[in-house]
């Protein structure tokens, strides 16, 4: 399978991101976010590219390891110093990512560290109407029939085989594990 790059147009196998165990790392790092939090972090992620050159893998790991832990603390400080802090779920650190992605040209890039999202996500959390505005816009969908996570199962153990995150065998005993929870 081929993906084209979004941003300069070159086509490459959906593989070769995976290649190397920091790609497979990440990938496995995004794979476990909620879609919106992952969508918003890929390009969250961007705002630390160097102008002239991409992102290491390595640095984009360590960011992103740094920002979970702020997204799962659950809390957010507008400066570290201080001990002043505000209930924060991940739909603030969306909406926090959201905001910086639209004000982008007035930010000196490429950022160094998530100061200004913590910044940003204290300022939502801080004002009401903007927490708000920031929840869910839909109810939760309907609960998923047995066959439906089933499928989701099955297509999450068969990414892990093809990542090379699990082996041949483990697979195959998660398949059988899973089909028989079904």
């Amino acid at each position: 399978m081929q993906l084209q790059c979004p941003c300069c147009g070159e086509q490459f196998p959906i593989e070769a991101g995976f290649a190397d165990a920091d790609g497979k790392k990440l990938a496995a790092m995004l794979a476990g976010l909620d879609p919106k939090l992952g969508r918003a972090v890929l390009n969250y992620l961007r705002l630390f590219s160097p102008a002239k050159r991409g992102l290491r893998m390595t640095r984009a790991i360590k960011l992103l390891e740094e920002l979970l832990d702020l997204v799962n603390a659950g809390t957010v400080q507008k400066d570290a110093r201080k001990s002043d802090t505000k209930p924060a779920p991940p739909r603030l650190w969306v909406a926090g990512i959201e905001q910086m992605l639209i004000g982008r040209e007035r930010l000196s890039l490429p950022l160094e560290n998530h100061n200004y999202l913590r910044v940003v996500v204290f300022g939502i959390a801080s004002d009401p109407a903007q927490a708000q505005a920031a929840a869910p816009a839909k109810p939760a969908r309907a609960a998923a029939t047995t066959q439906q996570i089933l499928q989701d199962a099955l297509g999450r153990i068969e990414a892990d085989r093809r990542l090379g995150l699990i082996n041949e065998e483990e697979a195959e005993r998660r398949i059988a594990a899973a089909r028989g929870n079904a």
